[in-house]
């Protein structure tokens, strides 16, 4: 039987042979007329595999385009859905990154191009930082009132966010407004995380993000207007000179009992440390004010210029 067969399958060979190449060959021409593969372009969204927790992540693209090649019959019922892009960030850590863009494509078709093939990813790595709210006092109490002093419920609160942003936040503040008060009250303030030019910092958690502050009112102080003069400790680095200070206020008016103010002038910051310095820099610092004497708020700004030693 299996000799039968084989006789059959063996006779003619040659010219079996040659009959199949001309029928594959003529159906490949008809596919190729009927069905010619021909070049396209789908633009798909961006998918991203492995996120890690703990950072914030920022793409500089959502997209890509994929240039293609297929049947021409594929085409016809292919969807953007059907690809997929991606970008996978298993073993990438903080800073900036090239991401290579991989790609899966649907079956039958080729990849001529994706474009872009590389997407730039910023990796930001979410912190925390304990830091101390200030208060800050607007306005002027009902005339003969001073603002005696004002007790926080908490003196630091923790910030949370991006590290770029929290190494933005010069502070956190809060603002009370005195403006016709004249007995003591109390009031929840909501704090925010500023800038070293008082800008918020939109992006940051402050916890607990309110306060309650106790403002205290006296009657029958005397006022005065002095200056403020920065006091320093420590020195700078080597090669390094103090330029120019600015205070901002650089008078205030404080109050109290007339016999203590008749011997004050001025009132120094508290010992800002020049140690650490080595560039210009900017920020709030707490007056030292002498025992009886007030102020409506207690910290002032200091722009401090660095310049190096030439010689």
């Amino acid at each position: 039987m299996m000799g039968r067969i084989s006789s059959i399958f063996r006779r003619n060979l040659p010219a079996k042979i040659i009959a199949f190449i001309i029928a594959a060959g003529i159906w490949l021409f008809v596919m190729n007329e009927q069905n010619p593969s021909i070049d396209g372009s789908f633009s798909v969204p961006i998918a991203v595999e492995n996120e890690p927790e703990g950072y914030q992540i920022s793409y500089m693209e959502n997209s890509v385009k994929l240039n293609v090649r297929g049947p021409r019959s594929l085409f016809v019922s292919a969807k953007e859905q059907d690809f997929k892009a991606y970008i996978d960030l298993n073993g990438v850590d903080a800073g900036r990154h090239n991401v290579k863009v991989k790609v899966v494509l649907p079956q039958g078709f080729e990849l001529l191009s994706v474009s872009p093939d590389t997407v730039e990813v910023d990796m930001d790595p979410i912190v925390q930082k304990k830091v101390h709210a200030d208060i800050i006092v607007m306005g002027s109490p009902a005339p003969g009132s001073t603002v005696a002093g004002v007790e926080q419920s908490i003196e630091n609160v923790v910030i949370e966010g991006p590290a770029s942003l929290i190494n933005d936040v010069a502070r956190v503040i809060g603002y009370v407004g005195v403006t016709g008060n004249d007995s003591d009250f109390t009031l929840d303030v909501p704090l925010s995380a500023v800038d070293r030019d008082g800008k918020a910092v939109h992006g940051v958690k402050v916890e607990p993000s309110s306060l309650t502050a106790e403002v205290s009112l006296a009657r029958g102080l005397t006022k005065k207007v002095v200056v403020v003069k920065p006091v320093f400790s420590g020195n700078l680095p080597a090669g390094y000179l103090v330029g120019n200070v600015r205070i901002d206020p650089s008078k205030i008016e404080i109050a109290g009992e007339a016999s203590i103010l008749k011997n004050i002038d001025s009132i120094n910051t508290k010992s800002i440390d020049l140690s650490k310095i080595t560039k210009n820099t900017k920020g709030v610092y707490e007056l030292a004010l002498p025992h009886g004497i007030t102020v409506t708020n207690r910290n002032v700004t200091v722009s401090i210029e660095v310049r190096t030693d030439n010689k």
